[in-house]
């Protein structure tokens, strides 16, 4: 049996990507007039018309536009063809997640750009709020998404639009990669555990050693599904607490493709599952099994009736999918259906025990 466990963020909710578009727009301008050695418009004449009226007024947009185009007029045409076709690689968001495609990092261009760049780009990001195009973009995730909660650990949950703002994680970190800064394709909501404590500023594009790897696209139209399995746990081989010891936990996804390692590098979520959900749930779980048995007054004085409960209660989780940590606990008890049925004696013996049930010797 499957769960769930990420999915994509809809395609539509970066419609609204026009401040990045109009700046890209804009830097091809100033590139343009380079090439032919021709002076650029001047501002507001240099934003494109459809979007003057909005960005006119923005002299701190102005300002940083022309530092940019100050700086790249004094770099040779080889150094100006360089940072253009930056520029367009690194918003090649899908092709560079899935490597079809390659970019120069900042860091590789010539220094002088540098700060240039990072700093229009910023105010850019910042622009996102002021123009409410970030509330916007957050409302149409939040409205369209199967499950309230970040995709990327499936425990979090988001705060509805009008509340305080969730993260918003620039997927290829805006450090190494400012040209896709105020790209919506490039941002996406993220719980702020998944942002602050464990993606921070680490390169999606590269592992540790400089090598490329594959990653996931959050805005993947078609859901991701992730299957995550328990089965090969071992029962009482794990830590040991006051109320006895817990399973010594294997996670296994499918597929384990290498997009899948990378999530888990990036997010420790196997680590996370063990210690946050898994041992620090499952006594409680037992529990809510017990009160579950009670309250749909549910026989089981037999081992198989034990067993038929169990996979029943796995599957009733393993349709709620996302909600509530679900797909966790249903992987839990399809773990100890397994183990079950197959005869493990002191693991019936343990569950009845939870349970208030003596052993049966059927």
């Amino acid at each position: 049996m499957g769960y769930r466990m990420l999915f994509g963020y809809p395609i539509s909710a970066t419609a609204t990507n026009w401040l990045h578009e109009c700046l890209c727009e804009i830097l091809h301008s100033i590139h343009d007039s380079l090439h032919t050695a021709t002076k650029p418009p001047a501002w507001p004449e240099i934003i494109p018309e459809r979007y003057r009226k909005r960005l006119q007024k923005r002299t701190g947009l102005k300002d940083r536009l022309k530092t940019y185009q100050s700086t790249v007029e004094k770099l040779t045409t080889v150094e100006q063809e360089r940072i253009i076709q930056a520029l367009q690689d690194q918003n090649e968001i899908a092709l560079l997640l899935s490597c079809q495609r390659n970019c120069e990092a900042i860091a590789d261009l010539p220094e002088a750009i540098h700060e240039p760049v990072k700093k229009l780009f910023e105010f850019a990001f910042e622009l996102l709020t002021k123009l409410e195009i970030r509330d916007n973009h957050y409302k149409a995730i939040y409205d369209s998404v199967p499950s309230h909660t970040c995709p990327f650990c499936g425990c979090e949950y988001f705060d509805a639009p009008g509340a305080p703002r969730e993260a918003l994680d620039h997927y290829l970190a805006e450090s190494k990669y400012p040209f896709a800064a105020s790209n919506l394709r490039n941002l996406v909501p993220m719980g702020n555990k998944c942002n602050s404590r464990y993606k921070l500023a680490k390169d999606i594009l590269t592992k540790d050693d400089g090598t490329r790897r594959k990653s996931f696209d959050p805005y993947n139209y078609s859901p991701t599904e992730i299957k995550i399995f328990l089965e090969k746990s071992q029962p009482f081989a794990g830590t040991t607490t006051p109320t006895g010891q817990l399973p010594l936990w294997q996670i296994e996804f499918e597929p384990n493709t290498e997009e899948v390692l990378t999530w888990d590098e990036v997010f420790h979520i196997r680590k996370r599952y063990k210690r946050d959900v898994l041992d620090a749930e499952f006594n409680s779980w037992l529990r809510h099994f017990n009160s579950w048995l009670k309250r749909h007054n549910i026989a089981h004085t037999s081992d198989e009736e034990l067993v038929d409960a169990i996979d029943r209660y796995a599957t009733d989780y393993e349709d709620m999918e996302m909600s509530d940590r679900a797909f966790l606990k249903a992987a839990v008890f399809r773990m100890l259906h397994t183990h079950c049925k197959k005869g493990d004696r002191r693991l019936i013996s343990f569950i009845r025990t939870v349970i208030g049930v003596g052993t049966c010797t059927n």
